[in-house]
């Protein structure tokens, strides 16, 4: 081994390489901080949303193609209301 790789083991070897699971605050905090910058990605993010519920049954609905609102129902598990926050 040469100086280099040697240092590089005991770099190594003093600050091992390890995973850790992400506690459920920061995976929320990181998700949360999304942009969505046009209608595709916000529909393709809600029914994501459903899908992570459990839904089976997914319906999107477009008032004026989207221009004006849309809607994802589902009959997936779904929040509470104390569990919903608003930004800032």
């Amino acid at each position: 081994m040469t100086a280099t790789a040697i240092t590089a083991a005991a770099d190594n070897e003093s600050h091992p390489s390890t995973i850790k699971a992400l506690d459920g605050g920061s995976i929320h905090r990181i998700t949360s901080g999304q942009v969505v910058v046009d209608l595709q990605t916000a529909v393709k993010e809600l029914v994501e949303n459903s899908l992570d519920a459990g839904a089976t049954i997914i319906e999107v609905r477009f008032k004026d193609y989207g221009l004006a609102s849309f809607e994802v129902v589902d009959n997936g598990v779904g929040s509470l209301p104390k569990t919903m926050t608003r930004s800032p």
